[in-house]
């Protein structure tokens, strides 16, 4: 006699298949092909009965849809393309992130592209996210003021897209913005409150926010009467690295400015670092003002004078720009949305040293 098993025996699981199409649901519900894809796609030849029963007989199979085939039909990706220069700057971050609150209400994903800072490879990134048919960008362009085809060529074919913190100024595009004119003014302004005259300028590179801010600071400069020697304004990007190189060079000006607005706080920072690593002291020597606030909360103790607006909040006014864009609410029209910048004074900026 062969051996008696005894007790329960193990209760078997279902096996889980894999690679379930429309047509195995189809077939398990004696429906067509056709009206098992029209009730994925929500047609309404489909009763809300039958699509509650697809839905219901997809999950028993372990159906995942390809979101692919499915755009193939709904010519929709639900994918937000979003496309920034530098994805360690918490600038950017915290402009994704505001991006990021609206667009998961909306059952849309992100895809998040990262351009490196590089003109180039931004166009070729945007090509790539226009392949994947997502049905909108969010774009922090690196182009030049004047490059403005990239985005002429996306309006053109009807394709959604916000620029943010950018505007072309030969053509008018839906943007979420900063007054970057008086991000310059604001900085320049505290610097001659505080006493000083022989003020220079790190600009960055050609993009309008960098183009303005130096504007700013020249109207400030100009308002109060003051003379702007063209070797205080100096640099060629928004890196650390600049803002370091150039202040070096400041410093061996004669006379060596006593004050310094950097177009963003990367280039204070840099300035800063040059300034120490020279023997001189911040701000008693010499006062650096820059602008974003990247320390903000990051910091426990932040110590750089800055230039500040809501980053969270222009992400969230992009995100809600681009899906009333893609409901085509607002029949195609034009919107821009300008944020007006606030000073945060700290521990970088001091009166004029006394001769």
């Amino acid at each position: 006699m062969g051996e008696r098993k005894s007790g329960k025996q193990p209760e078997k699981k279902p096996i889980q298949k894999t690679g379930v199409t429309l047509s195995d649901i189809a077939r398990a519900m004696g429906l067509s092909a056709m009206t098992v894809s029209r009730a994925f796609t929500g047609s309404e030849q489909i009763s809300e009965k039958t699509k509650q029963e697809v839905l219901k007989t997809a999950k028993e199979l372990g159906y995942i849809p390809n979101r692919w085939a499915r755009s193939l039909v709904t010519r929709r990706s639900s994918i937000i393309g979003v496309l920034i220069p530098e994805i360690s700057h918490t600038y950017f971050a915290e402009v994704t992130c505001g991006v990021e609150e609206v667009v998961d209400k909306t059952g849309f994903d992100l895809l998040l592209c990262h351009s490196r800072g590089d003109a180039e490879k931004e166009r070729a990134e945007i090509h790539m996210l226009i392949g994947t048919r997502a049905d909108g960008l969010i774009i922090a362009s690196v182009q030049d003021s004047k490059t403005e085809r990239p985005f002429a060529e996306l309006e053109d074919a009807g394709i959604p897209f916000v620029l943010v913190d950018r505007f072309f100024p030969n053509r008018r595009f839906s943007s979420v913005l900063v007054d970057d004119l008086e991000v310059g003014e604001i900085a320049t302004n505290h610097l001659i409150d505080m006493g000083h005259r022989l003020i220079a300028h790190i600009q960055g590179p050609p993009v309008t926010p960098a183009v303005l801010r130096k504007r700013g600071y020249l109207a400030a400069m100009k308002a109060h009467g003051l003379s702007v020697d063209k070797d205080w304004m100096i640099g060629k990007d928004f890196s650390n690295q600049n803002g370091y190189v150039s202040m070096r060079k400041l410093l061996q000006l004669k006379p060596r400015p006593t004050a310094v607005f950097a177009a963003n706080d990367p280039l204070a920072i840099g300035a800063v670092r040059a300034c120490r690593e020279a023997g001189f002291r911040v701000p008693e020597d010499i006062s650096v003002v820059g602008a974003g606030s990247i320390e903000g909360d990051h910091n426990p103790n932040p110590f750089l004078t800055t230039v500040w607006w809501p980053n969270q909040e222009m992400g969230r006014a992009a995100a809600e720009l681009l899906m009333k864009a893609i409901a085509d609410s607002d029949g195609g029209e034009t919107h821009i949305r300008t944020f007006a910048p606030k000073l945060v004074v700290r521990h970088s900026s001091g009166p004029a040293p006394s001769k």
